[in-house]
């Protein structure tokens, strides 16, 4: 099955169905990650309706979605939950030089206030398929999948990978950021690192939160996640071996 999917007012949208999980494998069409979803077209709309989305959760700052303009394309469509993972909380962290891009991404994800848990709680509750995004796809987003890839057994060596895979796509991504003066006036003053999607990034990511956190499930209950949604997190998203 193809993972990434092509439509014309994003570049980075793709299924994180298909990896082996702990006691089975996350299923396909059921949770996406992807970059602007704000900038959908309408055939865009209607081939994401088709994976039977109903769920978005824009992980965007509320000066983002401000100066983007006009109603989310999928407005009344679907479930809009707002949970922005960068935010007067941490904002600051991304532009700190003394700290490696995988250092903050970590510091990130420790101070979002509630905006984790109500992403992680949204996938969990989608009563069909849900897809989360930022700007760009990579940074917020990879955190997020980073999260429920590991709390459900994912493989480092896959959500490394699935992180990485941005990178064939970051021109794109930066030739339309560049096409808006919100965003050419915010990445002015973010650290150059900020546009890759190196391996050593995510890898080096998850060493840093396993090290103070044990695992990505303890990182989720140290940030207001309840055990029941992990657990209906586990049961939407993971497709049992089947028995012989």
């Amino acid at each position: 099955m193809d993972r990434e999917i092509a439509l014309e007012g994003c570049v980075n949208f793709r299924d994180l169905g298909g990896y082996t999980a702990e006691g089975g494998h996350i299923r396909w069409r059921t949770l996406f990650r992807s970059d602007a979803l704000h900038e959908l077209t309408p055939a865009d709309v209607t081939a994401v309706r088709s994976l039977n989305v109903t769920t978005v959760i824009d992980l965007r700052s509320d000066y983002e979605r401000a100066r983007d303009g006009g109603p989310h394309p999928l407005s009344g469509a679907v479930d809009l939950i707002r949970a922005p993972i960068i935010n007067e909380n941490n904002a600051h962290v991304m532009g700190d030089t003394s700290l490696t891009l995988a250092q903050r991404y970590a510091r990130i994800m420790e101070t979002t206030g509630t905006a984790l848990a109500d992403a992680v709680t949204a996938i969990a509750e989608a009563p069909g398929a849900a897809v989360f995004h930022c700007a760009a796809g990579k940074d917020r987003t990879g955190m997020v999948s980073a999260a429920v890839l590991g709390t459900l057994g994912v493989a480092d060596e896959d959500v490394v990978a699935d992180y990485a895979m941005t990178g064939r796509n970051l021109t794109g991504i930066r030739e339309r950021l560049a096409r808006h003066a919100a965003y050419r006036e915010t990445y002015a003053y973010v650290p150059r690192d900020a546009m890759t999607a190196d391996t050593a990034t995510m890898a080096d990511l998850i060493a840093d939160l396993r090290a103070r956190h044990g695992t990505m499930k303890s990182l989720l209950l140290s940030q207001g996640v309840p055990d029941t949604i992990i657990k209906r997190l586990r049961t939407s998203l993971v497709a049992p071996v089947p028995v012989a």
